[in-house]
């Protein structure tokens, strides 16, 4: 129950969107098209629009929905087949219910195999992730991300089998899909578009039953698996005056002239009217007038608007949800107890979960699953830098609350958000933090790496412009190790990477990212692409004197020599490879050279000199206890079988 101090909270009503609402009624009477595709910008209520259908989905229909501002839901392809099998359970087979939790538990504990042997394998490859943890030249990588695809169609067929029990129609539901378009997205949005949605269309259908589905986002994603014939773009257009004013109308607003005033601003911007409603329902001693808006815009600036509430929320907003919206924005989600623990001045163990529920009540903060809630990323991006700039002090007294309470006891992984914090108190010490935890090898290919990187790119951050390179060059590493069909992506944050570092006239950045752009030319077999890299790489190492670089370079063109079956050159480049590492004593580097020699000699017939590297590699794994020494053993044997 609301405290006596607290505004009496009034649900706000649903108005207009009569088109949408018809449109949305007449697709679940069809059998094609099945696929509304609702488009429009941020905060012009589709995520609402998303909830009102749902509400007036006739009661003998299956729903469910995927909400990709959900992290967990964006990374983790097994996440989303979980998701839709347990909002399907109580409409299909429980037996198939059961049997998919089976096919999910095996998924995962596979994946965390491979993880682990990825992690292992890297260790001898490539530093920049040899090709998504290749041994052999480029084929074992295809191989891992094969096994990866396996596993997800292994879950996905369960998750069919429990669909073709359904035993009514079925309508989904996918809300934010404008995240499956960003970088780190990208993957998971093109298997969500092009094969799982499709797919469980199909299956759907077999059953005899309809199935519709219904995309919100701000830009219109590809649907090139999709006919065009099952689809319904509808772009969502600003609210008409008729609805604004209903909307203020019903929250209690009786004058005429403040009503039109506010639609004329906001040009029926869902959000902003939202907003101006809790302004209006918040007024305490001082009414809210004319006289509180702004002048008539020629243009709908939907900045300026955002940055006019964003003074009126603080004037009227009463105290302590003034300041938690001023300041809550520097979370990227909340839940009660990390809200509290970071604005403990605004919370007693008697009113805590009063006031958090009046603060999620609020048009401007999403529910993004797990009990998790997030300001608008308007807002978030309009204060924080406010925040920033005109309150240091307040900035680096929240955030450095933040930390203490996403720091575990124990040595386990950091929470992602810890280095958002970590980024935002200290940039130079954060984002060394961030390297290290981005460059660890055992999250390779997890959805805990991709978390990494969507803090990284959290706007609030505003990073400089070599903070920005670096992050851009592990992108192109992460999404080289991980995404080998999404190479293209891989090298477009490369050359974002290489130009970030020319600005900042950092020349050993800009060698790293030539030899990086070299590795995925090498991958894509654009060999004489990739030898042009090298070498520009190569001269750049040897400008600033980076020994270890410049052997590097010479392993890399050695692979490509092999390649094109060149074995002479290849044994010389090795070779030079091999002095180098031998010279500035890099014995992890010299065991890695050693067993890529070794392939130069089989290939030559010369197995003697094939086994005596890898004996002397596995000596020297077994000296630093390197994670590979397994699988230098393995290939020990299979040469000595092989020696006549």
């Amino acid at each position: 129950m609301a405290s006596p101090s607290q505004p009496l909270y009034i649900p706000p009503p649903f108005v207009g969107r009569q088109r949408e609402q018809k449109a949305y009624r007449q697709l679940l009477t069809l059998s094609s098209p099945w696929l509304l595709i609702i488009t429009g910008q941020g905060g012009n209520g589709k995520s609402t629009l998303l909830r009102q259908f749902a509400t007036q989905t006739p009661p003998d229909r299956a729903i469910a929905t995927l909400q990709f501002a959900n992290e967990a839901l964006r990374t983790d392809a097994l996440n989303i087949l979980d998701k839709l099998a347990e909002q399907l359970s109580p409409y299909c087979s429980e037996q198939k219910y059961e049997l998919f939790e089976t096919m999910l538990q095996e998924g995962r504990k596979q994946l965390a195999e491979i993880s682990r042997t990825m992690s292992q394998a890297i260790y001898v490859g490539n530093d920049a992730s040899l090709q998504g943890a290749s041994l052999s030249m480029g084929g074992e990588g295809a191989s891992v991300r094969e096994q990866r695809l396996q596993i997800r169609a292994m879950v996905m067929k369960a998750l069919y089998a429990q669909i073709r029990t359904l035993h009514r129609p079925f309508v989904l539901f996918l809300d934010t899909c404008e995240w499956l378009g960003e970088l780190e997205g990208q993957e998971i949005g093109r298997w969500v578009f092009d094969e799982l949605l499709p797919g469980i269309h199909e299956r759907v259908q077999q059953t005899g039953q309809g199935c519709s589905a219904v995309i919100a986002s701000r830009v219109m994603p590809s649907l090139s698996a999709i006919e065009k014939h099952e689809q319904w773009p509808l772009p969502l257009p600003m609210l008409e005056q008729t609805a604004v004013e209903e909307y203020l109308s019903t929250l209690g607003m009786q004058d005429a002239l403040l009503r039109q005033r506010i639609y004329e601003i906001t040009h029926g911007h869902a959000l902003c009217v939202s907003i101006i409603g809790v302004l209006w329902q918040e007024q305490q001693e001082q009414p809210f007038t004319l006289a509180d808006l702004p002048h008539l815009q020629e243009k709908f600036n939907e900045r300026a608007l955002l940055e006019f509430i964003q003074e009126r929320l603080d004037q009227r907003l009463k105290p302590p949800f003034r300041e938690l919206t001023r300041y809550g924005v520097l979370l990227r989600n909340f839940d009660l107890p990390f809200l509290q623990a970071v604005f403990s001045e605004y919370f007693s163990e008697a009113d805590a979960l009063d006031r958090f529920h009046q603060l999620i009540r609020y048009p401007y903060i999403e529910a993004i699953g797990n009990q998790h809630y997030a300001f608008h990323d308007l807002l978030r991006e309009l204060q924080a830098v406010e925040i920033r700039e005109q309150e240091p002090e307040t900035w680096k007294r929240y955030h450095q609350r933040a930390l203490a309470y996403l720091t575990p006891a124990t040595q386990t992984p950091y929470p992602s958000d810890w280095y958002y914090h970590a980024i935002a108190l200290d940039e130079e010490e954060g984002m060394s933090d961030w390297w290290n935890a981005v460059q660890n090898l055992h999250y390779t290919g997890t959805p805990y790496m991709r978390a990494l990187f969507e803090v990284a790119f959290d706007e609030t951050l505003q990073l400089n412009p070599l903070s920005q390179a670096q992050r851009a060059f592990l992108l192109g590493r992460f999404l080289y190790s991980s995404y080998g069909p999404y190479l293209d992506t891989a090298l477009q944050s490369y050359e974002q990477a290489l130009t970030l570092f020319r600005q900042v006239g950092d020349r050993l950045g800009e060698a790293n990212v030539l030899q990086a752009m070299g590795d995925v030319q090498q991958f894509r077999d654009d060999r004489d692409a990739a030898l042009q890299s090298y070498e520009q790489a190569l001269t750049l190492f040897r400008q600033v004197g980076d020994r270890l670089g410049e052997a590097n370079c010479y392993l890399a063109q050695g692979r490509v020599a092999l390649k094109q079956e060149d074995y002479q050159n290849a044994l010389t480049l090795h070779t030079e490879a091999y002095q180098l590492y031998r010279h500035i004593q890099a014995s992890y580097s010299q065991a890695r050279l050693l067993f890529y020699r070794s392939l130069v000699y089989e290939a030559m017939n010369d197995q003697k000199q094939a086994i005596t590297d890898i004996e002397e590699a596995l000596t020297i794994a077994q000296q630093l206890n390197l994670p590979f020494i397994d699988l230098l053993q393995n290939r020990l044997d299979d040469l000595q079988k092989g020696t006549p």
